[in-house]
C-alpha cells in the first residue's frame, strides 16, 4: 500500500486469508469520560510516583533525626556544666567572668558541682595547699662547665673549689645583702594554703599563686636580711625563719591575696663560698663591695641621667608615688592634680635622656596626627554644608571623583565597545605600556611581600660601595680616587 492510498479507497480490495472470520462491525461509543476539577488533586495524589513518596518519607525521617540530634546536643551542653573540684582544691563560680554567690556560698569545696556550662559559667579551681621551693633565688649556682658540658656539683665541692678570684655573678648567683654590707646565701622552703579563694581570684589567676608567694617571700627575705648581721643570719635559725614568714605574710595581707603561709624554713644559711673557705678574705671582699657600691652609684647616676636627668629624677619619682597614693585612696580629683604637676615637671628644661626623647617623639607624633586628622576633619567640615543642601549631588560628585582616581591608575585600561553588538565576540589586546605597568606592579608587590619580614638592619661588608640605579664603583690606575681614599685626597 502506498502513501497515497487509504483504507477507504474504493479501488482497494481487502484481502483475507482462508479461515478468517469476517470482522464484526464496531459499535458506537457507549460511555464518555470527563475530567472534572474537583477530583484533580485527589487523583494526582493517588497517582504520585512511589519514588517521590519514598523521598518525602526519607526527608521527614532525616528531619526527625536532626531534631533528636539537636536536642541531644542541647542536653549534653547543659550537663557539661557539671564539674568536679579536685581534692585539696577549692574554687569559685563565675558567671560571664564575674564571681557569683553570697557569703560562704561564693567558695566551693571539692566534689561534683553543678553550674552553668562554659562559656556562660565556669568553676575556677585553686589548689588549697602547695609548697614552694626557692633554691636559686638567694643561693649561688652549683653548675659548672667542663669538657663534657655542664655538670651539677655538690655543695661541699663548690665550697672546696671556691676562691676569692671568682666573685658572685649578679645575673647567675643569688645572694642577700646583710646589715653592714656583708653577703649571705640561703635556701627557702615554704608551705602555704589559699584560705580565701574569692579574694585571691579577685587579685590574681590560679597559675600566679606560686609566683605571688615567691615574690612575697623574696621581699621579706631581703628586708629581714638587711636587719641581721652575718653571724645572726647564720646562727639564729628561729629568728630568721619567723621574721621572714611574718614579713611575707604581711605583704600578702596587704595585697588581700587570701593566702596564708603555714610554715617556712630557711636552710643552708652561709656566707659566700669563698668566705666560708677562707675567713681571711672577708676584708678584701668588703673593699670590693665598697668599690662595687661606688661603681653602682656612678652607674645609677648615669642611668638616672639617661632616664630623665639626675636633677629631676627624684622629684619625678616622688610625684609618681604621690599620684599612685591618690589613686589607691580613690581620690580622682587629687590624682588628676598630681598628674598635671607631673606633666608640668616633664615640660621643664632640665628634663633630658630617654624621657626627653620620648616626649619629643610624642609631640612629633601628635603634630603628625593633628595634621593628618585635622586635614580630614577640615575637609569633612567643608563638605558638611554642601551635604545638607544637596546630599545626592555631593555623594554623586564624590563617587565620580573616586571613579576618576581609579581609572587614572597606570595599570587601568578602559576599553569602550559600541552598543548593539549583540552576540558579537571581540578579541582585544591591552596596550604595551599598560601591560608593562601591570607586570612591574605585580613584581613590585611580590618583592615587597617577600621582604616584609626581612631584617635589613644587619651590617654588610662593603655595603657603602653598592650603588642602586646609578654608576657603581670605578677603579683608578693611579689609586688616586675611590672608596676609602677620600681622606688621602684631602
Amino acid at each position: 500500500m502506498t502513501e497515497d492510498q487509504r483504507p477507504d479507497d474504493p479501488e482497494l480490495v481487502p484481502v483475507s486469508e482462508e479461515g478468517d472470520e469476517p470482522a464484526a462491525p464496531r459499535r458506537e461509543k457507549s460511555a464518555e469520560f470527563e475530567v472534572r476539577d474537583e477530583t484533580t488533586d485527589v487523583g494526582f495524589h493517588d497517582a504520585m510516583d512511589p519514588a517521590n513518596q519514598s523521598l518525602a518519607d526519607a526527608l521527614r525521617l532525616s528531619y526527625r533525626v536532626l531534631q533528636l540530634a539537636i536536642l541531644g546536643l542541647a542536653v549534653v551542653f547543659l550537663f557539661s556544666g557539671f564539674q568536679t573540684v579536685r581534692d585539696n582544691s577549692t574554687g569559685v563560680r563565675t558567671l560571664f567572668g564575674r564571681i557569683v554567690g553570697e557569703g560562704i556560698d561564693r567558695q566551693v569545696s571539692s566534689g561534683l558541682q553543678a553550674f552553668w556550662p562554659y562559656p556562660v559559667g565556669e568553676i575556677v579551681q585553686v589548689p588549697m595547699r602547695r609548697t614552694v621551693v626557692m633554691n636559686n633565688a638567694f643561693f649561688p649556682s652549683l653548675r659548672t662547665m667542663g669538657p663534657g658540658g655542664a655538670t651539677e656539683q655538690s655543695l661541699e665541692d663548690a665550697i672546696g673549689f671556691a676562691a676569692t678570684s671568682k666573685p658572685i655573678r649578679p645575673n647567675g648567683d643569688g645572694s642577700l645583702i646583710l646589715k653592714g654590707g656583708d653577703l649571705g646565701h640561703c635556701r627557702i622552703t615554704a608551705d602555704y594554703s589559699v584560705d580565701d579563694a574569692v579574694s585571691f581570684l579577685e587579685q590574681f589567676t590560679p597559675i600566679e599563686a606560686d609566683q605571688v608567694v615567691q615574690l612575697a617571700i623574696a621581699r621579706a627575705a631581703v628586708h629581714t636580711a638587711a636587719n641581721l648581721e652575718l653571724q645572726e643570719f647564720v646562727e639564729d635559725r628561729d629568728r630568721t625563719n619567723s621574721e621572714i614568714r611574718e614579713n611575707a605574710q604581711g605583704t600578702l595581707d596587704e595585697l588581700n591575696a587570701g593566702i596564708r603561709i603555714s610554715s617556712l624554713s630557711c636552710t643552708d644559711r652561709m656566707p659566700p663560698f669563698a668566705v666560708a673557705k677562707s675567713v681571711q678574705g672577708v676584708q678584701e671582699a668588703r673593699e670590693r663591695a665598697k668599690t662595687a657600691v661606688t661603681t653602682a652609684r656612678q652607674d645609677g647616676t648615669q642611668i638616672l641621667d639617661d632616664a630623665a636627668g639626675a636633677a629631676a629624677f627624684e622629684e619625678i619619682v616622688t610625684l609618681i608615688a604621690e599620684y599612685e597614693t591618690e589613686i589607691s585612696r580613690g581620690d580622682a580629683a587629687a590624682a588628676d592634680e598630681v598628674l598635671a604637676r607631673i606633666g608640668a615637671r616633664f615640660d621643664q628644661s632640665d628634663i633630658s635622656g630617654e624621657a626627653a626623647t620620648t616626649l619629643t617623639r610624642a609631640r612629633a607624633y601628635r603634630s603628625m596626627i593633628e595634621s593628618g586628622l585635622g586635614t580630614f576633619a577640615r575637609r569633612v567640615d567643608s563638605l558638611s554644608a554642601s551635604y545638607r543642601e544637596n546630599p545626592r549631588q555631593l555623594v554623586r560628585q564624590l563617587w565620580l571623583d573616586a571613579y576618576r582616581d581609579v581609572l587614572e591608575g597606570r595599570e587601568v585600561e578602559v576599553i569602550s565597545a559600541p552598543p548593539g553588538l549583540g552576540s558579537l565576540a571581540l578579541r582585544m589586546k591591552s596596550s604595551k605600556e599598560v601591560s608593562n605597568a601591570r607586570r612591574d606592579g605585580s613584581l613590585q608587590r611580590r618583592t615587597n611581600a617577600a621582604m616584609k619580614d626581612t631584617d635589613l638592619s644587619g651590617f654588610q661588608l662593603g655595603s657603602r660601595q653598592i650603588s642602586i640605579d646609578k654608576a657603581g664603583r670605578r677603579l683608578q690606575r693611579d689609586a688616586s680616587g675611590g672608596f676609602g681614599r677620600e681622606d688621602s685626597e684631602e
